[in-house]
């Protein structure tokens, strides 16, 4: 059974995803002395006026049931350039839609009715009228209406402000655009919970910051954004949540839209909308630290790289610069020359010496100086700081992460990019496995047991030890802390195979730490990496083609979908051998510290399978359900476990196979120093044999060839046994 594929997932005491079609992020200033004032200016002869200011008249001596007064003064000094805007509502006829009403608004679609928002007196902060959003269905919408902010800013101070009321057990939603058109990038996306809780995020960063909002009253937030050094901070009635850099640094519009993810219910208002948008004024030398690029956590005693994003907000072109960071006790220098980094240009840089984590707290402030040998002339935005948690692994403990994914699933990239990041980053504590769903990789039991965790909504997610339920964007703060716990015992994969069979006989062994009692488990999964296929099934539908939804891991690059021949699928599940909750009475009810036990679990590699790429999870479950310790091995090293040693297998025979694909010959070519007995085994994809021949006696530059004759179209495995040695090659028939 297929499950939702969302865009984004996190789940805590609240639920997100985004609307399938992509997340609205709005930005909006509060201007608290001015009336409404917004005039778009035509286009003149001497083209855009390089300075445009709104006239406003005082909001302390206007009533808000006056009709607006709108003036627009074009100046074409070389001063500041200056935006400003308000929209109190009170101009508009209750009930009227403000994208119809008011050429200053619009709607995602640019001006479709069905997604306009009517005037409402239902609530108002001050005089009678504001906008009222509220969800026709649990996915959202229909209402989806854009205030356009007059351009993209990327450079100079950014405010915007919104008095919003959210009725009770109900949410609410609001998005700033990036850039132009809306649904290309979204800035920041702002997510009231129906229980009271307010995430800030978007796809590039993540959570930005998190807080709580006041159901049934009027509170007032407000956005600051320095778009120059990147800094954004947010308020709620005059009190800071805290400020962020921003990877999608500028604005372009707000989006208002009501959705709610946890009940789909959300209904609330809006009212003294406001922003002002000032250009900056740039000194001759100026340089500014704009973000510091740290993972959020870490592993104590491993070293993490250093970087981070600086920004000439000077005139002059910068052409040498050092970058210093700290810890408080150390300091490191680069000092980098022959650069050419112009006016309002940014740079990413990776410092020369990594940080070595302590455990606990690592806080690092990065700085910017000398330019051009020279004194900076504005100290206030040299510095930028990061804090990383570092993690002390409890001796033999791993983290099991299960990832419910699809080849129908468009946002499932984004669980594999994360997985590898993972795997490639904590090989050592991070096990991961892929279970795909209605698609030539699912496993059916395995796909069940993962789809019906208690709170699974849909795809991409995973489930961390069983005993949490993540978006993949998560894994790393999800699972890191659980390094430290204790496992209950240590695991060890002990294995013989049989190349003959394919027989893998596969003895977990747990070796206890503490004393135990109760129904716990052993368990084994089968892990394939680098996994391809033909055919449809192996296309990866791919929602982050274009760059739409924000970088993906090279995805965004890539169409949609992605043919089979482009992908490759790592860490896929093969096999459940116990079911996904183990073995019953695999273990002892009760178990003292320092017994070992084990059980013995059995499987065959189909030809399909790639012996080199396959790897043995071997679980540990406790009585609730959930992973208390997980290892991995290969074979080679599961068998090296069981004998000593570092391999039994047996070294492979080189051979080739041509033409591949083929239509009705195959050729396989060989060549044999030494007369061996020769005799060759043809399967399909389930393992069954199709062909077999046996050559006898053979030496020599050999050429076997093989007639397809009735067969049907698909992949094959060729068998060629030659004296006790077996290799075996894939081809495809046409």
């Amino acid at each position: 059974m297929q499950k939702p594929c969302v865009p984004a997932f996190f789940c805590k005491s609240y639920g997100i995803f985004r609307k399938s079609r992509a997340e609205h992020p709005p930005h909006y200033a509060k201007i608290p002395y001015f009336a409404s004032v917004f005039l778009y200016p035509a286009q003149s002869d001497l083209g855009t006026p390089p300075n445009i200011h709104f006239v406003h008249l005082n909001h302390q001596t206007m009533k808000k049931g006056l009709l607006f007064s709108l003036v627009c003064v074009l100046s074409f000094s070389l001063a500041q350039a200056q935006v400003t805007f308000f929209d109190d509502f009170e101009a508009y006829t209750p009930g009227s839609m403000i994208s119809a009403s008011s050429p200053d608004w619009t709607t995602w679609s640019g001006g479709v009715p069905g997604e306009d928002a009517p005037v409402s007196t239902d609530q108002a902060y001050s005089g009678n009228n504001s906008l009222k959003l509220q969800a026709g269905s649990s996915s959202g919408g229909p209402a989806d209406v854009v205030l356009p902010f007059g351009g993209v800013y990327t450079d100079g101070t950014f405010h915007f402000s919104t008095w919003m009321y959210v009725v009770g057990g109900n949410g609410a939603y609001f998005n700033f655009q990036a850039v132009e058109p809306v649904g290309t990038i979204w800035a920041v996306e702002f997510y009231f919970n129906q229980d009271g809780s307010l995430t800030l995020s978007n796809l590039a960063d993540g959570v930005l910051l998190m807080s709580e909002y006041i159901h049934d009253t009027w509170f007032l937030i407000e956005v600051d954004i320095d778009l120059t050094s990147n800094n954004w901070e947010v308020s709620i009635d005059g009190i800071s949540l805290g400020s962020f850099s921003n990877t999608n640094n500028s604005v372009a519009s707000a989006d208002f839209y009501p959705y709610e993810a946890s009940t789909g219910n959300a209904l609330f208002y809006i009212d003294d909308v406001g922003f002002e948008y000032q250009e900056p004024m740039l000194l001759d030398l100026d340089l500014a630290a704009t973000s510091v690029t740290l993972p959020g956590v870490g592993i104590a005693g491993e070293d993490v790289t250093v970087g981070g994003t600086i920004k000439n907000v000077g005139l002059n072109t910068i052409t040498s610069l050092d970058i210093t960071w700290s810890d408080g006790t150390n300091q490191y220098t680069d000092n980098l020359t022959g650069l050419s980094l112009g006016s309002l240009q940014s740079m990413d840089f990776t410092h020369s010496v990594p940080l070595t984590l302590a455990a606990g707290s690592n806080n690092i402030t990065i700085t910017v100086s000398n330019p051009n040998g020279s004194a900076d002339m504005n100290t206030d935005n040299n510095e930028a700081t990061a804090s990383i948690y570092a993690y002390t692994p409890a001796p033999g403990k791993k983290i099991l992460a299960e990832e419910a994914t699809g080849t129908w699933c468009g946002w499932c990239p984004r669980g594999a990019v994360f997985m590898d990041y993972m795997a490639q980053t904590y090989p050592n504590h991070f096990v991961g496995v892929a279970v795909h769903n209605d698609d030539p990789m699912a496993v059916p039991e395995y796909d069940a047991g993962e789809t019906s965790f208690p709170g699974f909504t849909g795809f991409p997610s995973v489930i961390v030890d069983r005993d949490q339920l993540v978006d993949p964007s998560q894994l790393e703060g999800t699972v890191l802390p659980r390094v430290e716990m204790p496992p209950a015992a240590l695991l060890a994969n002990k294995a013989e195979y049989d190349e003959n069979s394919g027989l893998l006989t596969i003895t977990l062994e747990a070796s206890f730490q503490e004393n135990v009692s109760g129904d716990y488990r052993l368990n084994v999964a089968i892990v394939e990496d680098n996994v391809t296929g033909t055919g449809s099934g192996y296309n990866q539908a791919n929602y982050y083609s274009g760059g739409g939804a924000g970088p993906m891991g090279g995805y965004e690059n890539l169409p949609d979908p992605v043919p089979a021949s482009q992908m490759v699928y790592d860490h896929v599940a093969r096999a459940i051998l116990g079911g996904y909750d183990g073995v019953p009475n695999s273990l002892p009810a009760s178990i003292s510290s320092g017994e070992k036990h084990a059980y013995t679990f059995t499987f065959t590699l189909l030809p399909a399978y790639d012996y080199d790429q396959i790897k043995i999870v071997g679980m540990l479950i406790a009585p609730d359900g959930s992973i208390d310790n997980v290892t991995e091995t290969t074979i080679d090293e599961a068998i090296a476990n069981a004998v000593g040693t570092v391999s039994i297998r047996p070294e492979e025979i080189q051979l080739q196979a041509y033409p591949n694909p083929f239509t009705e010959q195959l050729n396989i070519r060989l060549t044999l120093t030494e007369t061996q007995e020769v005799s060759l085994e043809v399967q399909d994809t389930y393992g069954r044999t199709v062909a077999s021949r046996d050559y006898g006696m053979m030496q020599g530059n050999l050429i076997l060839p093989f007639q397809a004759k009735n067969l049907p179209k698909g992949m094959y495995y060729f068998k060629l046994r030659l004296g006790n040695r077996v290799t075996t090659v894939k081809a495809l028939l046409n």
